[in-house]
C-alpha cells in the first residue's frame, strides 16, 4: 500500500518523547506522545506551518486527483487549499491533519477515503470521523482505522469528549439517544469510494473485502475496527522560559508532559471501559500547544493562505 511521502517529512519536526501501552494486552493499543520543534525558549509554529503545507493536498485529495493535476502544481495547490479552507472555515480543527500525518508518517497506515472529496450536502460524512486509514498488521490481519481528533485546552477534557465521540460513532447515537450516521455509514461510503490506487498487487485481497464487504465471511483475513486520537491540549512553559538555559529548556519541558502523560496513561483503559469500547485497538498520539486556540489558527492561516 501506498504512503504519502509528505506525511513522513510532515512528522520528523516532532520529536517522540513517549510510547506507552494503553494496558498489558497489547491489542487493546498504545500512546504516543510528541514534542512541538523549539526555537529560543519558544515553540516554533512557524516550522509546523512550513512542514505541513506539502500535506494538505495529500489530505484533501484524493490519489487520482492528484494524479489528474500532478504536473499543475499550483491548480493542484489551489484546489486542496480551497477543500480544506472550505470544511475547516479558515480556522478549524488543525488535529484532523495532523491526526492524518501521524497516521501516515508514523503508524504506516495509508488513508483509504478521502473525506472532503465526500462531503455531501447534508454534511452526513462531515459529521463521523475524521478520515478511515488501513493498517496491514500482517499478510492475513488488518486494521480499519477511524479518526478523531480534539484540541482543547484541558487534557483531561479532550480525551474524555474523543472517547465519547467515538462511543456515538459506534452506536450511532448521539447524547440524547437519537439516531446519527456512524460506523456502518462510513463502511457504506468505504465499499463504493475506497481508493483502489494505493494498493499493490499484493493487496488484492483485503481491497476486494473493502469493495465487496459481503464476501468478507468466505476469506481468512481479519478485519477488526480501530480508532486513532489525536489531542492537542494547552501547556505553560512561562516558568521554565524563565529560569531554564537554552540547553535545559528542552529537558525541563520533556520532563514536564512526560509526567503529565504518565499520569494520565493509566485513565485511558477506564475511558475505554467506560466507553464500551473494549476490543478495539486505539492509537493515540497527544502533543502540548501554548495558547492553543490562537496558535491553532495561527498555523492554519499561514498553512492556507
Amino acid at each position: 500500500m501506498k504512503i504519502n511521502p509528505n506525511s513522513k517529512n510532515a512528522i520528523k519536526q516532532f520529536k517522540h518523547i513517549k510510547h506507552l501501552p494503553i494496558s498489558k494486552n497489547a491489542d487493546d493499543g498504545s500512546l504516543d506522545l510528541f514534542l512541538l520543534p523549539i526555537n529560543a525558549r519558544n515553540f516554533d509554529y512557524d516550522s509546523v506551518s512550513d512542514n505541513l503545507i506539502e500535506s494538505v493536498a495529500d489530505y484533501a485529495l484524493s490519489w487520482k486527483i492528484k494524479e489528474k493535476y500532478k504536473d499543475k502544481y499550483m491548480t493542484l495547490s489551489k484546489k486542496a487549499r480551497e477543500k480544506f479552507k472550505e470544511a475547516t472555515k479558515n480556522d478549524g480543527e488543525l488535529g484532523e491533519l495532523l491526526l492524518f500525518c501521524f497516521l501516515e508518517g508514523h503508524l504506516e497506515a495509508p488513508k483509504i477515503l478521502t473525506k472532503l472529496e465526500l462531503k455531501t450536502s447534508n454534511n452526513l460524512y462531515v459529521n463521523g470521523s475524521d478520515g478511515v486509514h488501513l493498517k496491514k498488521i500482517s499478510d492475513k490481519r488488518y486494521k480499519l482505522i477511524f479518526g478523531e481528533s480534539k484540541t482543547y485546552q484541558d487534557l483531561s477534557v479532550a480525551l474524555k469528549n474523543a472517547f465519547k465521540s467515538i462511543n456515538e460513532f459506534k452506536n450511532e447515537l448521539n447524547t440524547k439517544g437519537e439516531a446519527k450516521s456512524g460506523i456502518s455509514f462510513e463502511k457504506g461510503l468505504i465499499s463504493s469510494n475506497v481508493e483502489s490506487d494505493i494498493f499493490d498487487e499484493d493487496d488484492e485481497d483485503i481491497l476486494n473485502i473493502l469493495l465487496y464487504p459481503e464476501d468478507k465471511p468466505n476469506t481468512n483475513i481479519s478485519l477488526d475496527d480501530a480508532f486513532s486520537i489525536f489531542i492537542g491540549y494547552e501547556i505553560d512553559i512561562s516558568k521554565e522560559q524563565r529560569s531554564c538555559s537554552s540547553d535545559e529548556f528542552p529537558i525541563k519541558i520533556e520532563e514536564k508532559i512526560s509526567a503529565q502523560i504518565e499520569n494520565y496513561n493509566s485513565k485511558i483503559y477506564q475511558l475505554i471501559e467506560n466507553n464500551e469500547l473494549l476490543g478495539h485497538t486505539f492509537y493515540i498520539f497527544i502533543m502540548p500547544f501554548t495558547n492553543i486556540d490562537e496558535n491553532r489558527k495561527k498555523i492554519l492561516k499561514k498553512v492556507l493562505e
